[in-house]
C-alpha cells in the first residue's frame, strides 16, 4: 500500500505520544514492505522531500510555532498545513491516508480531496475528542473548535481511537469507533550504553498548560515541607515553561527540581526513567498516556490524577500497578510519598506495572492497525 499520514508535527523533531506512535506505525509498515509518507511542515533545509529510516516526508507548507504564548494550539498554522497537506493529496494518489486528530481542519480537507478519488480510503485515528472542553481549552474559539469536531466526528471514513477513553468520548458524540488500538511499548533492554540523570521522580512530557507540572511543584513544596527532599527531573519543554520555573524560584525548590529540557534521544528518556525511583504524571488532559506505559514496562510505578480527561487513568490501576489520586496538592504528595518511603510498595506496583504493559508491543499495535487498513483497500 502507499500510505499517507496526515499530522502537523514529526518525531523526533517534536517529542509527544501522537508523535511518536505516528513515527512507530510509518517505520515498522516500511519494514513490512508498505510505502509510508509523513505530511508535514517543513522544519529541514533543503528538498522538501526527504527520507528518513525508509519513511518519505513531505514538507507541505512552512514551520510555523504550534503553541500561542498562552500554551494553546495556534489556529492559523493549523489551517496553513491543513491547505498544505490537501494540495500534495490533490495531486498524488495514495491507497490509504490516516488523519490524526486534533488535526481537525486537515482531516476536513483530506476527506474533500477523498471523495472525489474512489480509490483513496481514509483513516481517522482520534488521540483525544474534546467536546464541551474546547470553550475551557480556547474560549470563544472554542466554539468553532467544537463545531469543527462534530464535523469531523460525521465525516464518512474508518475512525478508529486509540483509548477506551477517547472512544466512549466519540460514542458521546455519535460515533462508535470502528476500532480501538492502544500504542505499544518495545521490550526494554536493561542495559543502556547511554548516561542519563538519575532522580526520585520523574515528568516527561511536553510543557504546555494541560500537563499540570504546577500540581507536581506544589507537592514537591509539601514533601519537603514534611521533611522529605526527593529529587525531581523534568523532561521537556514548551510554552510554561518559564511560567513553571518561576513557581519552582518562588518556592525555594531549585535545588530540589531540575528542567533538562528535551534530551537528544528516546534512548537517553528512557535511561532517565529507568534510574528513577516513579514517574508523576499529574495531566488534566491526555488522549492515552504513553509515557505512563513506557514507565511500566521499565517497572516504575506511575502516579497520575482521577481527572475525567485523563486517559492515562486508565493505564494506571490504584494500589497495583501505580497510584491514581484527586488532583490535588495533598493527594498527589500523599501519593508520591507513599511509594518514595515505601521500597516493598514500590516493587510491588513496579513488578506488576511492567507485567501488564509487556503483553502490549509495537508490532500488536502494527498488526491491528495494518488490518484495519486493508478492509477495503484493493
Amino acid at each position: 500500500m502507499r500510505i499517507a499520514f496526515v499530522y502537523d508535527t514529526v518525531y523526533p523533531d517534536t517529542k509527544g505520544g501522537v508523535e511518536k506512535r505516528v513515527w512507530e506505525l510509518a517505520r515498522r509498515l516500511v519494514g513490512r514492505g508498505h510505502e509510508v509518507h509523513l505530511l508535514v511542515p517543513r522544519g529541514w533545509e533543503g528538498p522538501s522531500r526527504i527520507e528518513r529510516d525508509g519513511v518519505v516526508l513531505r514538507g507541505v507548507c512552512r514551520n510555523r510555532p504550534l503553541y500561542t504564548r498562552r500554551g494553546r494550539r495556534a489556529v492559523l498554522p493549523a489551517l496553513a498545513y491543513a491547505l498544505g497537506a490537501a494540495r500534495l493529496l490533490r495531486g498524488e494518489r495514495f491507497d490509504l491516508v490516516d488523519c490524526q486528530i486534533p488535526a481537525h481542519p486537515a482531516a476536513v480537507g483530506a476527506w474533500l480531496v477523498a471523495r472525489r478519488r474512489s480509490h483513496s480510503k481514509l483513516v481517522i485515528t482520534w488521540h483525544e475528542a474534546w467536546d464541551r472542553a474546547w470553550v475551557e481549552e480556547m474560549g470563544f474559539l472554542g466554539h468553532v473548535g467544537k463545531w469543527v469536531e462534530a464535523l469531523v466526528v460525521r465525516l464518512p471514513a474508518t475512525h478508529m481511537a486509540v483509548s477506551r477513553h477517547t472512544a466512549d468520548t466519540l460514542a458521546y458524540l455519535g460515533r462508535q469507533a470502528d476500532a480501538i488500538i492502544l500504542a505499544g511499548v518495545d521490550v526494554p533492554s536493561k542495559a543502556r550504553p547511554v548516561e542519563a540523570p538519575s532522580s526520585d521522580i520523574l515528568f516527561v512530557g511536553r510543557l504546555v498548560p494541560t500537563k499540570n507540572v504546577g500540581l507536581l511543584i506544589e507537592a514537591v513544596a509539601a514533601l519537603v515541607a514534611r521533611g522529605i527532599r526527593p529529587r525531581v527531573l523534568v523532561i521537556g519543554d514548551g510554552p510554561s515553561r518559564t511560567t513553571w520555573e518561576g513557581q519552582v524560584d518562588r518556592q525555594g525548590l531549585s535545588e530540589r527540581i531540575e528542567f533538562a529540557g528535551d534530551l537528544e534521544s528516546s534512548e537517553q528518556v528512557m535511561a532517565a526513567m529507568e534510574s528513577t525511583r516513579l514517574l508523576a504524571l499529574p495531566s488534566i488532559r491526555e488522549g492515552f498516556g504513553l509515557v505512563a506505559l513506557e514507565a511500566a514496562a521499565l517497572g516504575v510505578p506511575v502516579v497520575t490524577v482521577d481527572h475525567p480527561r485523563n486517559a492515562a487513568r486508565h493505564l494506571v490501576v490504584d494500589d497495583v500497578t501505580g497510584l491514581c489520586v484527586p488532583p490535588t496538592t495533598g493527594a498527589f504528595a500523599d501519593a508520591l510519598q507513599a511509594i518514595l518511603v515505601d521500597d516493598h510498595l514500590r516493587d510491588r506496583l513496579g513488578a506488576e506495572a511492567e507485567r501488564r504493559a509487556l503483553e502490549v508491543t509495537w508490532d500488536s499495535t502494527v498488526d491491528d492497525t495494518e488490518a484495519i487498513y486493508r478492509i477495503g483497500v484493493a
